[in-house]
């Protein structure tokens, strides 16, 4: 347990180290756009076009898929565990969404990147609009299927309880906490270090990235990265291969956010304005929560808040583990990046999607109608058929 907490350590330390921009993200697979938010900041959009040979789905209602805390939108696009490929081979339009201060993002000015005071309400607020109206844009469609994991299902809970929630048709929340009334060990341990938390600037896991991929083969199974994934579930050297993309700085603003959630249980505005936990009951939408068994991050009961108190009538609830005939149980990672993932989880998730979304209608085919025959007396042929056993001339 020492050794985490040094390695958490070791990150708030470095919090002053800002991650560097992409300058170029066109380069990127899938990159698709920058769009501009209200506040001068441009943000990425990255797509996965429906599948479109002859005979396949295409579903109309796009997917907008929204990445957690300290990765980007790599998560949903893993070689192996590529959700992203697998929902946009189900039928689907896939548009994955990286937040400001990801790398592919571009600030007003260098000053705001350095200062890192955005929050989750900037996501949810400035961010995710920019990109609900750059897909209506493009597709005609004012609702979008959300997809989300950890932050990504939280920020979900937080846009369909405001003045964008007609725009979200349904959701599927991985990982996802409603409250944090009841923490676990991992999250005590982590309020007894908030005073090291960073005023301003960056946390800095980007610089951990080699560090970690080290130590990640040398000890797959250690406390700190039992933490993040059940280690019965990946293959190390797939999961080292996807650090170093994955992996982005977070906010001092999204830093504290987070610890005022651990200290007081709820959900709240970084203001302390708005409480997202009471404001669940808002929630109308057709959801499909999934909770890891073993998730040391969001342990299950944190998820299952979110069901029991959303008001929608269409909820689904389900847990990766032994238990519900999964090979192993989930931690917080492995639920988007494992081994068997495609096998148990994405059907699941693909299943679900295609109930709810909604087909486009066939476009109107024009057909040649043949000419009415006149009616033929008993043992006729009619005009221009020979009878039954003969040869046309």
């Amino acid at each position: 347990m020492r050794r985490w907490l040094l390695l958490l350590l070791m990150m708030l330390l470095g919090s002053g180290c800002v991650a560097t921009r992409i300058k170029n993200p066109h380069t990127l697979d899938r990159f698709d756009r920058h769009v501009s938010t209200s506040d001068g900041w441009k943000v990425a959009l990255f797509r996965v076009p429906p599948a479109g040979r002859a005979g396949e789905p295409h579903h109309g209602t796009p997917i907008l898929m929204a990445h957690g805390t300290a990765v980007n939108r790599y998560n949903f696009s893993h070689t192996g565990s590529d959700l992203a490929g697998y929902l946009a081979g189900q039928g689907f339009d896939v548009w994955l969404l990286e937040y400001r201060g990801d790398r592919t993002s571009v600030p007003p000015s260098n000053k705001d990147w350095a200062r890192g005071a955005w929050t989750v309400e900037d996501f949810a607020e400035k961010d995710v609009p920019a990109a609900l109206d750059a897909i209506q844009s493009e597709t005609g469609r004012d609702e979008v299927l959300w997809v989300g994991h950890s932050l990504g299902g939280v920020l979900g809970y937080v846009v369909a309880q405001g003045p964008h929630a007609s725009r979200i048709k349904g959701m599927v929340a991985i990982g996802a906490p409603g409250t944090f009334s009841h923490t676990n060990d991992m999250a005590s341990r982590v309020l007894h270090l908030r005073g090291l938390a960073p005023k301003k600037g960056q946390l800095g896991f980007r610089p951990l990235t080699k560090l970690a991929k080290g130590a990640l083969r040398m000890a797959p199974d250690a406390p700190v990265f039992h933490m993040v994934f059940n280690a019965d579930n990946f293959v190390v050297d797939a999961a080292t291969s996807s650090v170093n993309p994955a992996m982005e700085n977070v906010s001092s603003g999204v830093v504290r956010q987070y610890l005022r959630w651990t200290a007081e249980g709820r959900l709240v505005s970084a203001d302390g304005q708005r409480d997202y936990t009471a404001g669940l009951v808002k929630v109308s939408a057709p959801t499909l929560f999934i909770a890891g068994r073993v998730d040391h991050i969001v342990p299950p009961w944190t998820v299952r808040y979110a069901y029991d108190h959303v008001s929608s009538p269409d909820k689904t609830w389900m847990v990766m583990g032994q238990g519900w005939g999964h090979r192993h149980d989930y931690g917080h990672g492995d639920l988007l990046v494992g081994d068997w993932v495609f096998e148990e989880l994405f059907p699941i998730v693909g299943s679900w999607l295609v109930d709810h979304a909604t087909t486009p209608e066939a476009p109107p085919i024009t057909l040649e109608l043949a000419p009415a025959f006149e009616e033929a007396t008993p043992g006729e042929a009619p005009e221009g058929e020979a009878p039954e056993g003969e040869a046309p001339e």
